[in-house]
């Protein structure tokens, strides 16, 4: 593959004049040229579509949205939009390094199972809202890694997502029935029997602040994920040790939901949590001895 695929951007938008401009230039400052912007504008109200309108640059095509929707359906609209053979996503408050797309081509072509490959990803920054450095994502291996992501939680930034975009056409999209794991849900179903490619370097930043809509959703986003996560073990079979990994996570998931919940007097949430998932809590010591066998055996 010595052509250069057209990668389409996916940027879906809500209010998200803060960073914007940061993340626009960063895609546009790529090294690897042939790219198109999908911006879609979910109905901003604030500074957002004046920041994308002042760029003249015929990469960038701009969508504003009849309706607002949730951001699954917004993808989705966004993606229809798009013309490339890739199609990658980055988020408002997000960045790029300059060379992200050409390393991840670069790495495909070396592969020798590149016609499989339906997913590129990297490793990533985690930043604050003034891009100070919180921390390294440290994992990115490659080929199948579809149980690797149910066994340890999801290691994938969404942003550093390069997916085939006969794959995502497989995949059906992005399910529009979920509001905060419809990434995790994606990923995993585009890698089932397909292989991914794990670039070892630090290409992406992910902002993490106070207006993340995971952050603001907290204890949403935690039952829809292990919600999510039961149902998809089970549709899909999911047995032995990553079945048990599976519940072991969704257990401290809930476990540590609750603790938050408790000490910040959320008592509606907490009582929720105690009717609808007793189980998990009462597996939480489970948890502590998996995590402390790990450990051990890792020494040894």
């Amino acid at each position: 593959m010595s052509r250069k695929p057209l990668v389409s951007i996916i940027m879906n938008c809500y209010n998200s004049d803060q960073y914007l401009k940061q993340s626009i230039d960063s895609a546009l400052h790529q090294t690897y040229e042939n790219i198109e912007i999908i911006f879609w504008d979910n109905q901003s109200t604030d500074l957002s579509p004046t920041i994308v309108n002042a760029y003249n640059d015929k990469r960038i095509k701009y969508f504003y949205s009849n309706d607002h929707t949730p951001l699954a359906e917004a993808r989705n609209a966004a993606i229809q939009k798009s013309s490339g053979e890739y199609i990658a996503f980055l988020d408002c408050d997000d960045l790029w390094n300059k060379d992200k797309l050409k390393i991840s081509f670069e790495k495909l072509n070396g592969s020798d199972k590149r016609k499989n490959i339906a997913v590129i990803y990297s490793r990533s920054l985690v930043i604050d809202g003034n891009g100070n450095l919180l921390h390294k994502n440290q994992k990115s291996p490659s080929g199948d890694i579809h149980d690797t992501l149910l066994m340890y939680g999801n290691f994938i930034i969404f942003s550093s997502v390069i997916i085939k975009r006969s794959v995502l056409s497989e995949c059906g999209g992005i399910d529009e029935n979920l509001n905060y794991c419809e990434d995790l849900s994606l990923i995993l179903n585009a890698l089932k029997g397909n292989p991914a490619i794990g670039v070892d370097q630090l290409l992406v930043s992910y902002r993490l602040h106070a207006n993340n809509l995971t952050k603001l959703k907290e204890f949403e986003n935690n039952l829809e994920v292990v919600n999510f996560l039961t149902s998809y073990v089970r549709k899909n079979k999911i047995n032995g040790v990553v079945r048990y990994n599976v519940i072991l996570q969704n257990s401290y998931r809930l476990t540590s939901c609750f603790v938050k919940n408790f000490v910040n007097l959320n008592i509606s949430n907490c009582i929720y949590i105690i009717k609808n998932h007793t189980n998990m809590l009462l597996l939480f010591p489970l948890w502590i001895f998996n995590k402390a066998f790990i450990s051990i055996f890792k020494k040894l």
